[in-house]
This record gives C-alpha cells, structure tokens and sequence, in this order.
C-alpha cells in the first residue's frame, strides 16, 4: 500500500503547519504527516516553514529573532496559533500516525533527537530535510530514520541517500521513474515523492511504484490509492 503523507498536515484545507492541519490530516486517513520545525529566540522548537513569520501569519521578522511569546501572538490563519513541537506531541501522544519532521536549517538537533526520545517518539519519527543537520541527528540516535531531501532523482542522490544511513529517498516528484525506483529499492531505499497535488502526477507516482505520496490533499491521494488497488 502506497503510503499517504500529509503535507505540513492538510494544507491544502487548513492553514499549513497547524494544529487544524495537523487534526484534519489525521481525519483523512493520513499515514505520515510531515511538518516543518524551527528554533525560536528562546530555544524552544515551533512549527513553521519559512525562517520569517511574514508568508504565513500575521507578523513579520525571522522565527529566530521572535520569542514564544512573541509567536504564540501571530494568527496563523483562521485564528490558529503558532504550535510548538511539545504541543503536538502530547496532543497527538496516542494517536498511531507517524511524523516526518522538516528541517531545513541547522542549530537544533540536539534539541529535537532529545525531544523525540523524551515523548516516546522514536518509531513514530523521521527526520528529513538538510542534509548536514541530518547527518548529525544520525549520529546522535543512529535509530532514528532519516530522508534527506532532493529536488532531482540521480543515481548519486540515490547512492548519497544511502551512504548517509537513510532508508527513504525523499525526492521532488518531477523527475521520479520506474528506473529510479527500482535502483533506490535495490540500495534498500523506500521512494517519498514530494509535493503531488495533481491527480495525474498521483496516478503516476502510483505506477511508477513510489512507496509513498506527499500531498497538500492526503484525502484525495488516499481516494486514488484505495481505488487503484480496488
């Protein structure tokens, strides 16, 4: 079964990188969903994708600058707030879903792999994103799974992904193959295709064999996924 992964929770419906998005992602039958992390003024771990507040709420300046106070004051949309990665966790502690925390800067990994262990996380956890960040989370728990991200598909991206001790190959669904599939499963590798919002690239991730589909719309790539095995 092609694995279904909510991109930063159900985006597609919700503010991106919320606690509704996050719920609704779930509702929907999401298998995975992934968020973005980043490090706030005062150490703690929030959820939000770009390095400013300015795209996706009602504030401006850098997540770094801002403290949680400061964050927890911004509209996130639709009156959500800005959550931080503690908030998630408890509140989805007994939920079965898996999440795929995005990193895209470093500074944090300690925090995070610490984070993870602490809230009973472990399998229920892969990192993604940057890769040197990556490495160094490998090296902290070399028991968490890892999926570094890629824009093109090669064979050295492949091959890289593997050297690092990665068992996803997390790449940008536009240049995903049959071939390239078949040589990440060969180095032991599951394919994560990343962001397919168009219902015919979601039929050809599913033909080309990928192992699992990132998507603003999980409820939608669930829908296909269900009716192509049918």
């Amino acid at each position: 079964m092609v694995l279904v992964i909510a991109h930063r929770g159900a985006s597609g419906y919700y503010p991106e990188n919320t606690l509704k998005s996050i719920q609704y992602a779930i509702e929907m039958g999401s298998d995975i969903v992934e968020i973005d992390l980043k490090m706030a003024m005062d150490g703690q771990i929030v959820l939000m994708h770009d390095d400013a507040v300015d795209r996706t709420t009602n504030g401006k300046g850098l997540v770094k600058d801002l403290t949680i106070q400061q964050l927890k004051m911004l509209d996130a949309g639709g009156g959500e707030r800005v959550p931080l990665l503690t908030e998630v966790m408890e509140l989805f502690e007994k939920s079965t879903v898996e999440f795929m925390f995005d990193i895209s800067s470093p500074g944090f990994e300690e925090q995070i792999v610490e984070l993870i262990h602490k809230q009973k996380f472990d399998t229920r956890s892969i990192v993604s994103g940057a890769h040197n960040p990556l490495k160094l989370i490998k090296l902290l728990n070399p028991k968490l799974k890892i999926a570094p991200s890629f824009d093109i598909a090669s064979d050295h991206s492949i091959m890289e992904t593997a050297a690092m001790g990665a068992g996803i190959f997390n790449c940008h669904h536009a240049s995903i193959s049959r071939d390239v599939v078949n040589i990440a499963h060969v180095y032991g590798l599951q394919v994560i295709a990343w962001v397919v919002n168009e219902i015919e690239d979601v039929h050809r991730m599913i033909e080309v064999g990928a192992d699992g589909i990132t998507s603003d719309y999980p409820d939608v790539v669930r829908r296909i996924v269900r009716s192509t095995r049918a």
